[in-house]
């Protein structure tokens, strides 16, 4: 029997009180330090530690899937796809937003041919912190009859969805073609 152990029991036989209180206020403490410990670690503990290069990378990949429909179809049909319930459109040449999954599918006609084919090509991609907001931007071409009448580059802010999938909530682009020249103070429009 270890000499720590031969003393509490010595001292239950005399009973010494002093010595007993002791030993049950030192497993106490014990006791009552290893909770603490434990409700720390619990109370500390944070989320899952997200990969941010690796859902980057399958952000951009949705990207890619996302044009390559567009390509393979038409645009309507790769909106209706990737477009979130509550995403929006910016275009480039509209008095204001697009706003709603409907709204933003209408743009492309009740036949899903605008009339063009639009292609673009994903750069990057980047994913917020919290891995539930991502962004991604590229090259895009408007192509009429096989001749390029646009070109450009966009941002598509992506919102990740309960069921882990990315869906398209906000589109902007803008042209690389030159504005037309805006008329100069005192000169008549033409």
């Amino acid at each position: 029997m270890a000499q720590s152990q031969q003393s509490l029991w010595e001292a239950r036989l005399r009973g010494d009180n002093q010595v007993l209180n002791c030993s049950k206020n030192s497993t106490a403490m014990k006791t009552l330090a290893s909770l603490a410990l434990l409700l720390i670690l619990t109370a500390c503990q944070t989320t899952p530690i997200i990969d941010l290069d690796a859902e980057a990378n399958a952000l951009l990949e949705v990207d890619r899937a996302f044009a390559a429909l567009s390509n393979e179809t038409n645009p309507k049909t790769a909106f209706a796809a990737y477009m979130a319930p509550d995403g929006m459109m910016l275009p480039r040449s509209s008095d204001g937003a697009i706003e709603g999954y409907d709204s933003v599918i209408a743009v492309f006609g009740e036949d899903g041919d605008p009339g063009y084919q639009l292609l673009w090509q994903p750069q990057f991609a980047e994913v917020a912190e919290a891995g539930d907001m991502g962004w991604t931007w590229g090259q895009y071409q408007v192509v009429v009859n096989g001749e390029n009448v646009d070109t450009g580059k966009y941002i598509n802010v992506w919102k990740k969805q309960a069921d882990g999938s990315w869906k398209l909530h906000r589109d902007i682009w803008n042209s690389n073609m030159p504005i037309s020249r805006l008329p100069q103070k005192g000169e008549e429009e033409k």
